[in-house]
């Protein structure tokens, strides 16, 4: 029940976030198209360079220090616990934990940092706005919030398991470390 109640909640403060572009855009639409997995611009030109608006109206940048997201709107995916575990085989991201207390990890985890620590994951990933996360918790609002964060920041391959680990535990992957 508190996880239908938090996600409105969270979907109304990007909504209100995002006002303040919404007001300076005046429709020149010029090196604003998103861009697919492949790199394709909504127009098919493969044209990356210059700004890209996200599903929120956000604009990002690829000019910001150390960004690698070039042509790639910041916004965060959500993955289920077995869409993890296939790509824990060829791991090639941050897996954090967020959760607090702590309660226990996901086998792989490189990171328990508070979801609440917003400076600390920033300072995890550093200046490569282009690295590749993925978050969870137990039950997942404290992915959310701190997935939405980073986003909000400029990570534009940020991930979320919004299933946490009792969904991850519910599809018979193993947790460790439990307290």
């Amino acid at each position: 029940m508190r996880h239908s109640i938090l996600h409105p909640l969270i979907l109304s403060l990007f909504a209100l976030a995002s006002l303040p572009a919404c007001a300076g855009d005046d429709g020149d639409s010029e090196g604003s198209g998103t861009t697919d997995d492949a790199g394709t611009t909504e127009d098919g030109t493969g044209d990356t360079t210059g700004d890209t608006t996200d599903t929120a109206g956000d604009t990002t940048s690829d000019t910001a220090g150390g960004a690698t997201c070039e042509g790639v709107p910041s916004m965060v995916t959500e993955i289920s616990p077995d869409e993890l575990a296939a790509m824990l085989e060829s791991k090639d991201f941050a897996l954090i934990n967020v959760h607090i207390p702590y309660a226990g990890e996901i086998p792989g985890t490189d990171v328990h940092i508070a979801y609440t620590e917003t400076a600390e994951l920033e300072a995890y990933l550093g200046n490569d706005h282009g690295a590749k996360a993925v978050l969870y918790c137990q039950t997942g609002p404290m992915s959310a919030i701190a997935s939405a964060a980073l986003a909000e920041l400029g990570y534009c391959h940020i991930y979320d398991m919004p299933a946490g680990m009792i969904g991850w535990e519910a599809e018979g992957h193993p947790i460790e470390g439990k307290p």
